[in-house]
């Protein structure tokens, strides 16, 4: 029970560290600090912009429960989002919301960890979405409905 209390404590404390030297950081996407991808990630054609569903998006990114597992800490979080494009190509802006949603995961060093929520918007983008990321977990990022990776 202590352990678990000193965990979420220091797990609470890393996280809002990072809370209040970004969150009110604004980002418009540029170069990184290195010209090499961030992964091999697999790109989804695009759907047209006829295509597009009216209603909120939904399913992988932007949910809690199917976060964007790109790992690496704050620094892949950005790498990520630095070649993620809107569906024809656009750059992207976003900002880091804050972390939420915590979760349990007995592989990690504190045995479970937080997402991070960014808004993200691009050019011709009708109001600007929240994605969940998570920079523990690493699996073979992909781009959310209505992106591209570059």
């Amino acid at each position: 029970m202590l352990r678990n209390a000193l965990c979420c404590s220091v797990l609470w404390v890393v996280s809002s560290g990072c809370a209040s030297s970004s969150a009110t950081m604004r980002q418009e996407e540029g170069g990184g600090a290195s010209g090499a991808p961030a992964t091999e990630a697999i790109a989804r054609t695009p759907a047209a912009p006829g295509e597009m569903p009216a209603r909120e998006p939904s399913g992988y990114g932007y949910t809690p429960e199917e976060p964007i597992k790109v790992g690496g800490g704050p620094a892949g979080e950005r790498e990520y989002l630095q070649y993620l494009r809107g569906p024809e190509g656009q750059r992207l802006s976003f900002e880091r919301l804050g972390s939420c949603c915590g979760f349990e995961d007995p592989s990690l060093p504190y045995g479970g960890g937080l997402l991070d929520m960014y808004e993200v918007t691009y050019e011709g983008l009708e109001k600007p979405v929240t994605l969940y990321l998570d920079m523990y977990r690493r699996q073979e990022p992909r781009a959310p409905a209505g992106f591209r990776l570059d």
